[in-house]
C-alpha cells in the first residue's frame, strides 16, 4: 500500500498522481493511461533484472545449468514485454558485453561447452537469437550488434549453418539502421563476423561501406574517431589488405589508440607467420613506449609457438629495452609483467628469471614467478619448478594487502595442482584464511593426486581438513580401492568427532552426511544427521554456521535434511531467511506442498502472507494459475489475522534541529501492515483475471482512499 505524504518516496505508483503534487485526482482514462503504464513497466523490469542477477550470481557460483535457465527466461521474457531503451541495452550487454568484459551470454555458452553440455549452450544461443529476432525496425543497430555477436558465438560453436542464417538477418536489421555512426558499428559488427566465418570477401565489401560512413562523419573528438576507425583498421588487417589497415591507422589522431591499432595489426600478422613484417610495423608506428614493448613480447611469443627460434631471443631483448625505458617504477613493472610472463611462456624460463630483479612490487613479481615456475613444470624441470614456485609464494606472503594475496592464491593453487606441483600447492592453499575456499581447493588437490595414482599426496592435502578425508574416500571407493576407502572413512570421522568447536563439528558433521547421501548410503546420511540436529542445540543461535550447514544441504539436494534443520532453528531472523531460500528451491523443484509446510514455520502472520504472496509470484509467472491461485486464498485468510493498524508509515533519515525536532526524514509505508498485504494479493488477483476475488480484497480494507487507489491499479489489469 502507498501513501501521499509530503516528502514521502512510495512503495509503488498507485498515488503516482497524488505525488506529483495534483490536488484532485485525472480524469480516470488520464490517470490510468500514465499509471498502468509505468505498473506494467515496473513489474516488467523487476522480473527481468532479477533473472539478469540471478543468471549472474549462478555463473559466477558454477551453477551453469540453472543459469543457463534463467537466461532463456530472460530471453524468452524480453520478447513478450514491450521494448524499451534500457531494457534494449542491458540486453546488448548481456549479449556483447562491454569495452572491458566479455558478455554474460559468451561467458556462459564457453563454460558449458567445456564441461560437455553443448545442448544447453544452443538452447540458450537460440533463445538470444529469438530474442534479436523480435526487436523492430526502432532498434535496428542493437538487432544488427545482437545477431552479429550470437552469429559469432555459433561460429565458436561449429554451428556454421546457424551462424549464417543469423547472419543473413543481422545484414537485413542493418538496412534499417539511421545515422552515419551507427552505420559504420553495425557494419563493422557485421565484418567481423564474416572474418570469423573466413570469408574475406564477404568481409572486405562490407569494410568498405562502414569506411565510407565513417569518413562522412564529423567527429566532435579524437577518441570518438579513434572508437570508429580503429576496428575498421585490424579488421582490413585480418582480410589481408595490410596497406590499407596501415593507412586507417595512421589517421587515427590519439596517439595511445594509434599506437594500440598498429600494435594489434603486428600481432594479427604475426600470427600468420609474418614476424618480419610484423616486428616492423611496431618498430616504425608505435610510439607509445610501453604499447612498443608489450607488442615486441607478444610478437616474440609467436615467434617460438611457430618454431622461428632465432627470432625469440632478439625481439624479447628489445622489449625488455623498451621497457625499461618507462622512468616511471610503477608503470616499468607494469609493463615489465606481461613481457617476463610472455618470456617464459615463449621457453625460456632461464632467461626470464635473469630480469626479474627491477619487479619490487611484491604482487606483480609473485605473479612473473609463478608463471615461470609453471613453465618449468611444462617442461619437465621438476625441481626447479618447486624452487621457484616456492619463491612466488614466499613473495605472496610479503604483499601488505591481504586482498591481493586471495586474489593470487587460488589460481596458483588451481595451476600448480594441474601440473603435479602438489607440496607447493598444498601449501599455497594453507595460506588461504577463507575456510570453505580452502576446502574446496584442498579437496580438488587430493582428489587429482588421488585419481593419478599419488597416494602420499592425496592423504597429505585431504587431511588438513578433515571434511576432506571423508570425500577422498569416496574417490578410492569409486576406484575400487575398498581397503583404502575404509581407512579413510574412519580416520575423518575419528577426526570430525575430536573438533572442539561445536560450531566446527556442527558445519563438519553436516558435510559428511552429505557425502554419505551422495554415495547412496542413506541409513549413514541420515544417522549422521540425526547427530547434526544434536549439535546444533550447542551453536549459538544466531551463528553463521548455520547458514554453512544449510547451503551444504542444499547443495547436495538434501531437502528433507534442510527442512528438517530450518524446524530446529530458534533464531527468528536466520530462520525467516532460510525458510524463504528453502520455499523458493522447493517451487522450483516442484514441491508446492513442501513449500506450503516451510511457510507454515513462519512465527509472524505477515511473513507468512508475504511469502504466500511470494510463491504465488513464483507460480504465476511459471504458468501455474491454479497454484498461484490457491497461494493467494491461503495469503487473503492469513491476512486477516495480521494485528495492528491497516496502515503504519515507518520514517527513515532526516535529522534533528537545536530544538531537538526531527525533519527532512523520508516517510514510506509499512509494506507489512495489513493494508499493504492485502493490496498485494488483490493486485495479483487481478494479473490472474479474477476481479471477483481482487474486488473482496479490496472490500476489506477500511479506508475508502485506500480502496479508490487499489481499484485504479486493478483498473491496469483489466
Amino acid at each position: 500500500m502507498k501513501k501521499s505524504v509530503v516528502g514521502t518516496v512510495g512503495l509503488g505508483l498507485g498515488m503516482m498522481l497524488f505525488m506529483s503534487g495534483c490536488k484532485l485526482l485525472e480524469p480516470l482514462a488520464i490517470a490510468q493511461g500514465v499509471t498502468c503504464q509505468e505498473e506494467q513497466n515496473i513489474a516488467d523490469d523487476g522480473r527481468l533484472f532479477e533473472l539478469r542477477d540471478r543468471a549472474q550470481n549462478h555463473i559466477q557460483s558454477g551453477k551453469l545449468d540453472q543459469a543457463a535457465e534463467d537466461l532463456i527466461e530472460l530471453f524468452q521474457g524480453m520478447q513478450s514485454v514491450s521494448k524499451n531503451r534500457d531494457r534494449v541495452l542491458s540486453f546488448i550487454e548481456v549479449v556483447n558485453g562491454t569495452q572491458a568484459q566479455e558478455g554474460m551470454l559468451e561467458t556462459l555458452v564457453n563454460r558449458l561447452v567445456e564441461q560437455g553440455e553443448s545442448f544447453q549452450a544452443d538452447l540458450v544461443l537460440d533463445a538470444a537469437a529469438g530474442m534479436s529476432n523480435s526487436l523492430d525496425t526502432g532498434y535496428s543497430y542493437a538487432k544488427t550488434r545482437t545477431l552479429a555477436g550470437i552469429a559469432r558465438l555459433y561460429i565458436q560453436r561449429g554451428q556454421r549453418d546457424r551462424a549464417r542464417t543469423t547472419l543473413a538477418r543481422a545484414i537485413l536489421a542493418e538496412t534499417g539502421i539511421r545515422g552515419a555512426a551507427f552505420k559504420t558499428k553495425g557494419l563493422s559488427e557485421i565484418a567481423r563476423t564474416y572474418i570469423a566465418l573466413e570469408d574475406t570477401i564477404q568481409a572486405s565489401q562490407i569494410l568498405g561501406r562502414s569506411l565510407h560512413y565513417a569518413q562522412s562523419i564529423v567527429y566532435q573528438d579524437a577518441y570518438s574517431q579513434a572508437w570508429d576507425f580503429q576496428p575498421l583498421a585490424i579488421y582490413y588487417g585480418q582480410v589481408g589488405q595490410l596497406d590499407k589497415a596501415l593507412e586507417l591507422a595512421g589517421t587515427i589522431s590519439e596517439a595511445y589508440y594509434r599506437s594500440q591499432t598498429f600494435a594489434e595489426i603486428a600481432k594479427n600478422l604475426a600470427a600468420k607467420g609474418n614476424i618480419e613484417r610484423a616486428h616492423k610495423i611496431v618498430w616504425d608506428h608505435v610510439s607509445d613506449t610501453e604499447i612498443k614493448a608489450r607488442g615486441l613480447a607478444e610478437i616474440g611469443l609467436r615467434s617460438a609457438k611457430q618454431g622461428q627460434t632465432d627470432r625469440v631471443i632478439p625481439l624479447f631483448t628489445e622489449a625488455l629495452r623498451q621497457a625499461n625505458l618507462i622512468l616511471d617504477p610503477n608503470g616499468r613493472m607494469v609493463a615489465l609483467s606481461p613481457i617476463l610472463i610472455h618470456y617464459a611462456e615463449a621457453g625460456y624460463p632461464d632467461r626470464a628469471l635473469q630480469e626479474i630483479a627491477p619487479l619490487e612490487r611484491p604482487e606483480i613479481k609473485a605473479k612473473v614467478l609463478s608463471a615461470i615456475a609453471l613453465e618449468y613444470a611444462t617442461q619437465g624441470q621438476r625441481e626447479k619448478a618447486s624452487t621457484i614456485a616456492n619463491q612466488a609464494l614466499e613473495t605472496v606472503r610479503t604483499i601488505p594487502d591481504n586482498f591481493e594475496q586471495q586474489l593470487l592464491l587460488p589460481d596458483m593453487v588451481e595451476d600448480y595442482t594441474r601440473l603435479g606441483l602438489y607440496e607447493v600447492a598444498i601449501q599455497a592453499a594453507q595460506q588461504i584464511p577463507y575456510p570453505e575456499k580452502k576446502q574446496d581447493l584442498l579437496l580438488e588437490l587430493a582428489r587429482e593426486a588421488a585419481t593419478r595414482g599419488d597416494d602420499e599426496i592425496a592423504i597429505k592435502a585431504a587431511e588438513i581438513m578433515p571434511i576432506n578425508l571423508v570425500a577422498v574416500a569416496f574417490v578410492y571407493q569409486n576406484l575400487g580401492k575398498t581397503e583404502r576407502a575404509t581407512e579413510l572413512l574412519s580416520r575423518g570421522m575419528k577426526a570430525v568427532e575430536s573438533l572442539e568447536s561445536n560450531e566446527l563439528k556442527f558445519e563438519m558433521l553436516a558435510s559428511v552426511a552429505v557425502e554419505y547421501a551422495k554415495a547412496g548410503q542413506q541409513a549413514k546420511a541420515e544417522e549422521l544427521f540425526a547427530q547434526v540436529l544434536l549439535i546444533s542445540n550447542q551453536v549459538q543461535e544466531n551463528s553463521y554456521a548455520w547458514v554453512t550447514v544449510f547451503d551444504r544441504l542444499i547443495e547436495g539436494k538434501r531437502y528433507d535434511f534442510a527442512l528438517q534443520l530450518v524446524r530446529s532453528i530458534k533464531d527468528e531472523y536466520f530462520q525467516s531467511t532460510l525458510i524463504k531460500r528453502l520455499m523458493e528451491t522447493f517451487i522450483q523443484e516442484g514441491k508446492i506442498a513442501e513449500a506450503y509446510q516451510v511457510i507454515e514455520l513462519l512465527k509472524s502472520p505477515a511473513e507468512k502472507v508475504s511469502n504466500l504472496i511470494l510463491l504465488a509470484d513464483k507460480n504465476l509467472k511459471a504458468g501455474e494459475r491454479d497454484i498461484a491461485r490457491e497461494a493467494l486464498a491461503k495469503a487473503f485468510d492469513m491476512a486477516r489475522t495480521v494485528p495492528g493498524e491497516e496502515s503504519n508509515v515507518m520514517r527513515f533519515g532526516g535529522q534533528y534541529d537545536d530544538q531537538g525536532n526531527w525533519f527532512g526524514y523520508t516517510e514510506v509505508e509499512d509494506p507489512m501492515d495489513r493494508g499493504s498485504l492485502y493490496e498485494e494479493i488483490a493486485i495479483r488477483y487481478g494479473q490472474l483475471g479474477d476481479y471477483n476475488a481482487a474486488m473482496q480484497v479490496v472490500r476489506s480494507l477500511q479506508s475508502p482512499t485506500l480502496q479508490n487507489q487499489v481499484q485504479q491499479r486493478l483498473a491496469c489489469y483489466r
